[in-house]
């Protein structure tokens, strides 16, 4: 079941914009990331609202009041420091983007797409799925996000400059397994996937209505 009040956050805020107080801060260690482990937890809560996360060559700070749906899921949770403790912060190839997981079971996660840039931006990938893979187009425009919920599999494409989803068609066939994906160019994708239940192997290619 999906935790009710992220999904009236989605309803109502796409976004955080307070430029006032960054919503991610980043700092260079002052001693090897190595030395750091050793003594710190990763991520840490530093102290309320910021969660620290020490990276392989970064430490980055998120202020959760400028972060509307982790501020609001820290709210509703019993245990704050295991919450933090569980959440995972990763830097996707294009440097000033970040994906953070949180709400994680056994298989799933919460996906919460970060831009450390100007205005403070931060999108809500999916709720309580398997992210299995983020590929970055050609023009460093767009992100697909190949997505698996309920052992099957579906892709969703993000506009990164309007900061927004788009809308390729066809739309993802039902009850399949994506087996590979990746950019023809900057509207069109190639889909290689099984058909379940007998593993079909099919392809097609997705493009951008919206161009």
């Amino acid at each position: 079941m999906k935790i009710a009040v992220i999904i009236s956050l989605i309803l109502l805020i796409a976004c955080s914009n307070q430029e006032s107080e960054p919503m991610i801060t980043k700092e260079e260690p002052d001693q090897p990331i190595d030395e750091l482990l050793d003594h710190e937890e990763t991520p840490q809560e530093k102290e309320s609202p910021e969660v620290e996360f020490v990276l392989e060559d970064e430490i980055i700070t998120l202020n959760t009041e400028n972060i509307t749906i982790l501020g609001a899921y820290l709210n509703t949770v019993d245990d704050r420091d295991r919450a933090i403790a569980n959440m995972n912060l990763e830097k996707l190839d294009l440097d000033r983007l970040y994906l953070l997981s949180f709400n994680c079971s056994s298989t799933t996660c919460s996906y919460l797409l970060l831009d450390r840039n100007e205005p403070n931006r931060s999108f809500l990938v999916d709720d309580l799925v398997h992210l299995k893979e983020v590929i970055l187009s050609p023009d460093q425009s767009k992100l697909l996000f190949i997505l698996n919920e309920f052992q099957v599999d579906t892709w969703r494409v993000f506009n990164l400059e309007d900061w927004t989803t788009v809308k390729f068609e066809p739309t993802p066939p039902e009850a399949i397994h994506i087996q590979t994906a990746e950019w023809l160019d900057e509207e069109s994708i190639t889909i290689k996937y099984q058909q379940l239940p007998d593993d079909t192997e099919q392809e097609m290619i997705i493009t951008d209505k919206q161009e």
